[in-house]
């Protein structure tokens, strides 16, 4: 389970750290050399998985963040509920006989097929049709933080299906993209169909690009630092890699609506006192291997130059969307930022002199 929490930490946060005169937080403060000796660095082997992305994923995605919410909604009178189909209802959820909070609604409009509702919920729905009445046996799953005391337990809902609608979508157009530039909707600097459709390729081949990259990584590291001998790292420099890990982590558990807590139970099956430790951990693992990195690019003459600093951080306007260096700056530890561009130049350096292998599989 570890591993998560090293993808997590492995992009520093940009918050700004100030230092103190003398300090040894940054890179810049040390001699890495003086912490770590070098194993074999060179030849290194690692495999990784690099899938290919079909062009169905590129059309279900257009279809779902694009032309569904642009469909004409049209009435079903002739038949029953299907997956993809609108169904308006009432309901109203009860446990041992009584209605929970939270659990009663009229006129409520659930795409079926959309998990919205608990498991079993819009799956009882399919085969009904406008008129009926039904009564729906399920039980909360076992993880449920919005409320708690329904963790686990047997509920009944009645259901009335008072409509059903089901979506035509329209067809991507050159015209629809324009459209939906205009309203809001995030389609990067398209104007056409063609654009919009290699847009969304080019994300996803990122993304795919940024995984593997990110599981070579890993693996080369781990052979370079299991080579390698370290002495105990600067106090304050194991300090900031360990609050960034639990900075980035927060973030993630807030983009979930779950405290930090709640996410590291779920997902490591940790207590605070475990996911301290789990963090500390982790902030010494990545403070040797920065360490490393830093040890390497002194050998190999890999320090970040201000021109490959400035095309960076421009790249990082670009991505964030600030309008100014000034503004970035505001939010960017600079020195962090350096360190990070410093790693990508040794790793980019590891696998150009490296046994690297990709295997291929399709994306789902």
């Amino acid at each position: 389970m570890k591993r998560k929490i090293c993808v997590t930490a492995a992009v520093l946060s940009v918050s700004l750290l100030l230092t103190a005169c003398g300090s040894k937080e940054y890179l810049k403060d040390i001699k890495a050399e003086k912490y770590v000796t070098l194993g074999e660095y060179k030849g290194i082997t690692a495999t990784a998985d690099k899938p290919e992305v079909p062009e169905s994923l590129v059309e279900n995605y257009i279809t779902e963040n694009f032309l569904s919410p642009k469909a004409e909604k049209i009435p079903v009178t002739d038949r029953a509920v299907q997956t993809g189909d609108v169904v308006n209802i009432d309901f109203a959820g009860y446990r041992d006989g009584v209605a929970f909070e939270g659990g009663t609604a009229a006129g409520y409009d659930l795409t079926i097929g959309s998990g919205q509702f608990i498991a079993g919920f819009e799956e009882g729905l399919i085969g009904a049709k406008i008129g009926d009445r039904l009564s729906l046996d399920l039980s909360f799953p076992d993880y449920y933080p919005s409320n708690p005391d329904l963790e686990g337990q047997p509920v009944v809902f009645e259901v009335t299906v008072n409509s059903i609608t089901e979506s035509k979508n329209p067809e991507l157009t050159d015209e629809l993209v324009k459209q939906l530039s205009g309203e809001g909707y995030n389609v990067g600097t398209c104007q056409t169909a063609e654009e919009l459709k290699a847009w969304v390729r080019d994300t996803y081949e990122r993304a795919v690009q940024s995984n593997y990259d990110s599981a070579i990584e890993t693996q080369i590291a781990s052979q370079i630092m299991e080579s390698s001998t370290f002495e105990e790292p600067p106090e304050e420099m194991v300090k900031r890699f360990t609050e960034s890990i639990e900075h980035n982590v927060s973030v993630r558990a807030a983009s979930l609506n779950m405290t930090l807590a709640q996410y590291m139970q779920l997902y490591e099956g940790v207590d605070e006192e475990g996911y301290r430790t789990l963090f500390q951990e982790e902030g010494l693992r990545m403070t040797k291997q920065y360490i490393m990195y830093q040890a390497i690019a002194d050998r190999e003459g890999l320090a970040p130059t201000e021109d490959e600093i400035a095309k960076e951080r421009s790249a990082m306007m670009t991505l964030y969307g600030y309008t100014s260096e000034e503004e970035l700056k505001k939010n960017l530890d600079e020195t962090a930022f350096v360190e990070d561009l410093m790693r990508k130049k040794v790793v980019a350096y590891l696998m150009e002199n490296g046994n690297i292998q990709a295997t291929t599989t399709i994306v789902d």
